[in-house]
């Protein structure tokens, strides 16, 4: 590992995965492109954690992949407006989208 350094990101990397799990199952099938971008985000950490042991870099850059499979999942989540796991630092329910925040104001 890479020292202090590699402990932080690997502990990181685990806090993010079980995060990104957690999203899941609070959103269960509500939201598909919210949850692809969960699982996706939930691979990325997987893939970091697994280097961070290994002290290499992921072969053929597949946490890069995952960022942008996950990147892309979340902006069509957005333009979608599929509502999201709340709170963020841990989630307990699915939100409102923006147009039923909108409608709720009036």
């Amino acid at each position: 590992m890479y020292g202090m350094l590699g402990y932080v990101w690997f502990a990181a990397c685990l806090l993010g995965a079980v995060l990104s799990l957690k999203s899941i199952v609070v959103l269960r099938k509500r939201s598909a492109w919210t949850i692809a971008g969960w699982a996706a985000t939930a691979i990325y950490f997987a893939i970091e954690a697994v280097a961070v042991v290994r002290a290499t870099h992921p072969p053929a850059h597949t946490d890069y992949i995952a960022l942008g499979v996950l990147t892309v999942c979340f902006v069509i989540a957005g333009i979608r407006d599929e509502p999201q796991a709340e709170p963020w630092w841990w989630p307990t329910h699915a939100g409102l989208t923006g147009a039923e925040r909108r409608a709720a104001r009036g």
